[in-house]
Order: C-alpha cells, then sequence, then structure tokens
C-alpha cells in the first residue's frame, strides 16, 4: 500500500513540474520568438539566429523537444558547462532562457532528451559563426536585453 502511495504521489509531482514547464511554453510559444541569442561561454557576446535555415532548425527543435516532453529524471545534469541560449519574444516583452549540453536540453528546470546527431548539427554550424566573427559585441546584446525584456 505505501508503495502505491508513493508511485502516485510521484507521478502527481512530475505531471505537475512538466504542468508548469509546458504553462510557459506551448505550442504556440515557438511562433512568438523572433530571435534566439546563443551566447558565448562568458555570457558577453552572442551568434544571434533571426531567419534562414538555422534560426528555423534551432527553434523547430527546441519547440519539439520540449512539446514531445521526453523527461529525463534519472539523469542530472550541470548546467555550469551548458551552452546558454535566450529565446527572444518581444511582443510578450519576454526572454526565454533555455540550456543545451552535448544531448540534453533543460527549460524551466527540466531535463529533456535531445537528439545527438541534430544538437551536434547545430553545434557545428555554431562553432562555424563563432570562427567566421558573427559574434555580437557586448553593447549590442545589453541594448537587445532591454529591448526584448529584463534579463532572464
Amino acid at each position: 500500500m505505501t508503495k502505491t502511495w508513493i508511485f502516485v504521489l510521484t507521478m502527481l509531482f512530475a505531471n505537475s513540474a512538466f504542468a508548469n514547464a509546458q504553462h510557459e511554453y506551448d505550442s504556440d510559444t515557438a511562433e512568438n520568438i523572433q530571435s534566439i541569442y546563443w551566447l558565448t561561454k562568458t555570457e558577453d557576446s552572442a551568434i544571434v539566429y533571426a531567419r534562414f535555415e538555422g534560426f528555423n532548425a534551432l527553434r523547430d527543435l527546441i519547440d519539439q523537444t520540449i512539446l514531445v516532453g521526453n523527461i529525463s529524471t534519472e539523469v542530472d545534469v550541470n548546467v555550469d558547462g551548458a551552452d546558454k541560449l535566450l529565446l527572444m519574444m518581444p511582443e510578450q516583452k519576454k526572454i526565454l532562457e533555455i540550456f543545451i549540453t552535448n544531448n540534453h536540453l533543460i527549460f524551466n528546470g527540466l531535463n529533456y532528451q535531445l537528439d545527438d546527431k541534430s544538437i551536434n548539427k547545430i553545434k557545428t554550424m555554431n562553432e562555424y559563426r563563432i570562427k567566421k566573427g558573427d559574434l555580437i559585441s557586448p553593447s549590442t546584446l545589453s541594448i537587445a536585453m532591454k529591448r526584448f525584456g529584463s534579463n532572464p
């Protein structure tokens, strides 16, 4: 009997946590994202994705990962070494914060399983853009943060 109650309470807690994250991110959220800022490790500049194939691929990967909800409860991911992405939603004056590791996406404290091939392809594109010199300056990043909403 006790095991049954523990199982039921665990499931209720997991569903509650999932519902809270889903409340902030739903099927309409992707359409409201105008740009994605992939911050450098020092978080003082970023690569901006706002149009074209890279933006759509990154936005769609994030969208599908969160909406499918393949949450990894048994894996503890350290966000200290993760890449930080800011999803800019100007009409809502909102910035959503996402962390990405090699095979996990973290949003609102929930750890979602990522497709390795998809994220590696996007990370390779991001590294190429950094080497090419596409980073925006710290002052431009600061202006964008004020324009799109407060710091996350």
